[in-house]
């Protein structure tokens, strides 16, 4: 019986000894744990916001590409494809990224801040346009300056007519 004593009040020394790493280790897990799902829900957030902005692009261009240039079209300078007012079609693009920008919840994510045309390029039945925006993000580092993300898209469509 002395024995068993002897090796129990051994092991209790040795979980007396080792009982606070075990603590130390489960909040160092859980931190890694919450910094890691924090920086996966930025990085969706992006990832979000990217594919909100390629909408946009995309609804502004083929709002654009429907601006027939009715002098060109209608003399039949050009046989394959359907010409396009640039003009017009510009226009268009402002007009269609102002309706993004205006339109809230419905077609905007939250996560947009702004979005702006940075490139558009008009030549004959051809248009593409790159945008830009800025991306909030939902969590913010403590001590960082980092609350923006800068996004880019670029897209282009071109118009042809059918034989």
């Amino acid at each position: 019986m002395a024995v068993i004593r002897k090796k129990f009040s051994k092991h209790l020394s040795t979980i007396k000894e080792n009982e606070g790493s075990v603590a130390v280790l489960t909040l160092g897990l859980f931190l890694m744990t919450l910094a890691f799902a924090t920086l996966m829900t930025d990085i969706a957030s992006i990832a979000i916001a990217k594919r909100s902005l390629i909408h946009a692009s995309e609804a502004a261009v083929v709002r654009a590409v429907q601006s027939l240039d009715e002098s060109s079209y209608y003399n039949g300078k050009n046989a394959i494809a359907i010409p396009i007012n640039c003009s017009m079609a510009r226009m268009k693009v402002i007009q269609e990224l102002g309706l993004w920008m205006q339109g809230g919840g419905q077609m905007l994510r939250p996560e947009l801040v702004e979005i702006a045309l940075v490139d558009f390029y008009c030549l004959d039945n051809v248009i593409r346009i790159s945008t830009t925006a800025k991306a909030k993000l939902p969590f913010r580092l403590p001590n960082s300056t980092l609350v923006n993300v800068d996004i880019h898209a670029s897209v282009g469509a071109q118009s042809n007519r059918q034989n």
